[in-house]
């Protein structure tokens, strides 16, 4: 017996099935939450605010959804703590709005941020904490970016 008369119609049945779904223009997931419409980062950092449990329950449900929170955001977030290896939105969601950001492009596609809290400042790399550092006076905050070492040429290449 053949595979391809069975591949075929594997093929042609899915293929009606997703016409079908896109022909009843029903949602594939219901989406009429307020919340549905608000961006992702202001969801993050909108949430340090929040003064009832059900709307931060609320809110969680809607970041989860869009895949934002790691486990340890789930662990820390309620203690109000950063630790590394959180995502910048948990970061967010633990301690509000940083008083200042500066960001710097590192590689393509990656970027390193410092965010300046009260007594902290916090690294962030593609969207992951990296570095926390305590806040003092008289000292720099971490560096965006770090001096390339002088490299001595190949002895091959010598004459």
């Amino acid at each position: 017996m053949s595979t391809k008369p069975l591949i075929s119609t594997f093929f042609i049945l899915g293929v009606l099935t997703a016409n079908s779904a896109l022909a009843a223009e029903q949602p594939l997931l219901n989406r009429d939450s307020p919340l549905a419409e608000k961006k992702t980062l202001d969801l993050c950092v909108e949430y340090a605010s929040l003064d009832s449990d059900e709307a931060r329950q609320t809110y969680l449900k809607e970041l989860d959804l869009r895949s934002q929170l790691s486990v340890k955001d789930h662990e820390l977030v309620p203690q109000k703590k950063v630790e590394n290896s959180m995502t910048a939105c948990g970061m967010y969601m633990s301690k509000g709005k940083p008083m200042a950001e500066q960001s710097r492009q590192i590689r393509p596609m990656t970027f390193k941020t410092v965010h300046v809290y009260e007594d902290m400042y916090f690294v962030t790399q593609s969207g992951m904490v990296v570095g926390s550092y305590v806040r003092e006076e008289g000292v720099m905050p971490p560096a965006l970016s770090v001096e390339i070492p002088k490299v001595e040429p190949s002895p091959t290449l010598k004459p």
